[in-house]
């Protein structure tokens, strides 16, 4: 779909990265009907070396230079390419998000596969279950629901469980310059099993975490087991509400309890601090069964995200459409395309050996 008469299509500026982050706000407070900020700080996200803002991000601009809308392409994640898309409430209905979602589908489409040759890859993005426009706009360009997030919420206001921390385990707060590395390599392993898991170095875990804008190491807290680090928490305060940016724990301390505890010493510093409610986002079909252990801190569940998900082109098979692509050599040769053969070959081969058996009166299904 064009763009809509009115709008222009472009790049964003770096200059432009707190104007792109009040569309985002705004869309976020349009849809939750109350003032929010958006999880995606935009200052963090252009300062990532895997973010590429001259190719990969999009405004649509209206009179006066005013962004309307947003979206962009995230690099690809584990055989996935990740994007989203926000339009402003004062320009929603007027077709920019189909624009954006076909700008979208053609750059996935241009980005160069870094699995092995013949591994499948998807596009995905997020769609809140209750948005059932945007719903089946995806589901007519081909993309189907794969699994759920969901935004979990606690009131700080109302009682709060004390911590309790299992025997052996002492908790104390985050030490700048001694407890950074320790941390990143405890996020690396107890996130690697995770959805969409990408695993950053030490440079950019801090860009996110202690360099944040908003950042506060000292609402952070550690559970150690002598000297090793079991688990740790790291939250964020805001205008609107805190988030739970990280929460883990490492494999081996997993089911004693020293989530919950974290997460209840979490609390209840963000409260000594003035906030009243605390946010996070989980996978709800999360490897460590996360969603029971922020229920059991006392949050619920307060928004759904359907995670949507399309096939993307395979390169090789693309190319072997394509007028000028594989020589004849190249194309009998190439290792996906000869396993595909031998597959369908033996398919063929069963169902012939099948028929004959039948036409023999020895047909078993």
């Amino acid at each position: 779909m064009p763009i809509p008469v009115g709008y222009i299509l472009r790049h964003p500026s770096p200059a432009e990265a707190p104007a792109v982050q009040a569309v985002l706000d705004a869309a976020e407070s349009a849809d939750t009907g109350e003032a929010r900020r958006h999880e995606n700080d935009i200052a963090t996200e252009w300062r990532s070396p895997q973010c590429h803002v001259d190719t990969d991000w999009w405004v649509a601009v209206a009179d006066r230079d005013a962004i309307a809308a947003v979206a962009w392409v995230w690099p690809q994640t584990v055989g996935e390419v990740t994007a989203d898309h926000y339009v402003h409430p004062d320009h929603r209905g007027r077709g920019l998000g189909e624009a954006l979602l076909d700008r979208i589908e053609a750059r996935a489409a241009e980005l160069p596969s870094h699995t092995p040759e013949g591994a499948p890859r998807h596009l995905v993005v997020w769609c809140e279950d209750a948005d059932a426009e945007r719903h089946a706009s995806l589901a007519r360009r081909g993309f189907s629901e794969v699994r759920q997030y969901f935004e979990m919420a606690i009131d700080l206001r109302g009682d709060l469980a004390a911590p309790s921390w299992p025997s052996g385990i002492v908790a104390r707060g985050f030490g700048p310059g001694i407890d950074d590395h320790a941390v990143h390599e405890a996020d690396l392993e107890a996130f690697a099993e995770h959805h969409l898991f990408e695993a950053r170095d030490y440079d950019e875990w801090r860009l996110f975490h202690s360099d944040a804008p908003g950042a506060d190491v000292t609402l952070w807290w550690l559970a150690w087991d002598a000297d090793a680090l079991a688990g740790f928490v790291i939250p964020f305060e805001g205008d609107h509400g805190a988030t739970i940016d990280d929460l883990a724990v490492r494999k081996a301390w997993r089911g004693r309890g020293i989530g919950r505890a974290l997460l209840l010493a979490a609390f209840a510093k963000l409260r000594e601090r003035g906030q009243t409610v605390a946010r996070l986002y989980v996978d709800a079909q999360n490897v460590t069964n996360a969603v029971r252990v922020y229920e059991a801190a006392g949050m619920h569940v307060s928004r759904r995200f359907d995670v949507m998900e399309k096939l993307l082109k395979i390169p090789y098979f693309a190319r072997a459409y394509d007028e000028d692509g594989y020589t004849r050599e190249e194309y009998n040769t190439h290792p996906a395309l000869v396993k595909t053969h031998e597959a369908f070959s033996k398919a063929t081969n069963e169902m012939v050996a099948f028929a004959d058996s039948c036409l023999k009166g020895n047909c078993k299904a």
